[in-house]
């Protein structure tokens, strides 16, 4: 049983159902087809309210090559074909698509505005991102990545999964970008992908029947060096727009998909990753309402595919931004309402939870379950109205030190209240503002106020936090 399709369908908020004891599909029941878009949030069966879906017959497809279930990464944006039981939600997966969106080096490195560029692609990174083997710090310019993630607008890839595969190019390592053409000149055979230049007189042409023409989406890849910041072009293909999905879901199949707003004219007419949705007066809204519709806001959406390929929402659930991080041990586990306990602080899982294992133990299939009292636990959550919600848990090595970033609750000066938490400074506390510059204790409690977003490191007493440090944040570009 493989957790991969459980986390998913729950990223993709089939909510409150359940599927029989033992994850089987009850044989004669109604089933639909499904096709779920999402991010990878973990492996193994164990999702509370989740779904199980059964991978025992299902192909795995990596960048339009077979590949296997060991393949996929917890962060990778995938594609999954399978049918879903009417009644227990239970589901079994034919095909699992995973199609990457950018592999070269890196430039223009940002960590002002959580960014860089892969071959003319703007990146962006925030805290959902997992960097796999390869921590946000210790990545440089030059390095070769590979990028998985949700599109944004104006071409932007909003990453969800990075891997460093070297610490600079090599000759005959493969790059390859996935973009529009712009910039088109057929006289010296040269058009732009973003900002990469492109040089395709060498190039083998796989159009499909297509044209080559600005606004083609094409993915080009090169074994070459780069000559001059040119793209020596050995390739280019023709690509769908939406990734292949067409080739997944049948008109009126049951289709999820999580993303960003691509494309926006009105709500009734706006893209998703790059698939075109509609809503009707029956659409259903979480976490927002109609009016919440925007280019660049993350959301997640399931309905049905109608006969011209839009997606029609039956319901709708706008991302909240992950505000919230601790690190700290775990106090008190919650298995009945899957929520732990950390520096005080009551921290709900659901289906949408990613899970990941980065501490000595290793565990690929980690989940809820493989969570102790003591375990060194990161936390990423938002707050929805009262309550703490984890979007990202991940289980790291030990560690004296705890980290704590939220709203600020109350101020008594010397102290703040995060949560419910007492955090005190004393003599020793290195103060920030929200430009990352150190400031005096009288400019910090100056700027601070209720409401605040704070983060706090220091050591915890079982009660309150000594702040070693106390900075003034901001989640304007990610809420790293």
């Amino acid at each position: 049983m493989n957790k991969l399709l459980i986390a998913l369908i729950g990223t993709l908020f089939i909510v409150g159902c359940s599927s029989s004891d033992d994850g089987s599909i009850t044989q004669g029941a109604p089933t639909n087809d499904v096709v779920a878009v999402g991010t990878i949030t973990g492996f193994g069966s164990v999702i509370a309210n989740g779904i199980k879906f059964e991978t025992n017959s299902a192909t795995v497809t990596m960048n339009g090559q077979p590949g296997n279930l060991s393949d996929l990464r917890v962060g990778m944006v995938v594609s999954i074909r399978g049918t879903i039981q009417v009644q227990t939600r239970a589901a079994v997966a034919s095909q699992i698509m995973f199609t990457d969106d950018a592999q070269g080096p890196i430039s223009n490195m940002n960590t002002v505005t959580n960014s860089f560029v892969v071959l003319g692609r703007t990146v962006m990174y925030d805290e959902m991102t997992v960097f796999d083997d390869t921590p946000m710090e210790t990545l440089a310019e030059g390095n070769m990545v590979q990028v998985s993630g949700h599109w944004r607008s104006q071409e932007r890839i909003q990453a969800t999964h990075i891997h460093r595969i070297a610490n600079a190019y090599a000759p005959g390592m493969t790059m390859e970008v996935k973009g529009q053409i712009s910039g088109l000149d057929a006289g010296l055979q040269r058009f732009k992908i973003g900002t990469q230049d492109c040089d395709y007189s060498a190039a083998a042409l796989e159009l499909g029947g297509a044209t080559l023409a600005n606004g083609l989406y094409v993915e080009v890849s090169s074994s070459s060096p780069m000559a001059k910041g040119d793209m020596l072009l050995d390739r280019i293909q023709a690509k769908d727009r939406d990734r292949d999905r067409d080739q997944l879901c049948d008109s009126d199949c049951d289709f999820e998909i999580e993303g960003y707003v691509t494309s926006f004219t009105s709500a009734t007419e706006f893209e998703v990753d790059g698939q075109p949705v509609t809503t009707t007066g029956a659409t259903t809204y979480v976490n927002g309402t109609v009016d919440s519709l925007a280019l660049d806001k993350k959301l997640a959406v399931d309905g049905t595919i109608d006969s011209t390929g839009v997606l029609v929402a039956e319901r709708i659930v706008f991302r909240l931004p992950s505000l919230v991080e601790i690190e700290a041990n775990v106090e008190a586990v919650d298995t009945g309402m899957a929520a732990i306990t950390l520096l005080g602080i009551y921290v709900a899982t659901d289906e949408s939870t990613l899970f990941r294992d980065q501490s000595a133990i290793g565990i690929t299939d980690f989940g809820f379950d493989d969570v102790v009292v003591g375990d060194r636990t990161e936390v990423r959550a938002y707050i929805d109205s009262t309550n703490v919600v984890a979007s990202r848990l991940e289980r790291d090595d030990p560690d004296d030190g705890v980290t704590l970033k939220a709203p600020v609750d109350s101020i008594a000066r010397p102290d703040v209240t995060l949560l419910g938490t007492l955090v005190t400074t004393d003599q020793n506390t290195v103060f920030q503002n929200q430009a990352q510059e150190v400031i005096d204790a009288d400019t910090f409690f100056a700027l601070l106020v209720e409401g605040s977003l704070v983060k706090a490191e220091g050591t915890y007493d079982g009660s309150s936090i000594l702040a070693s440090k106390l900075f003034l944040r901001d989640c304007e570009n990610s809420c790293m």
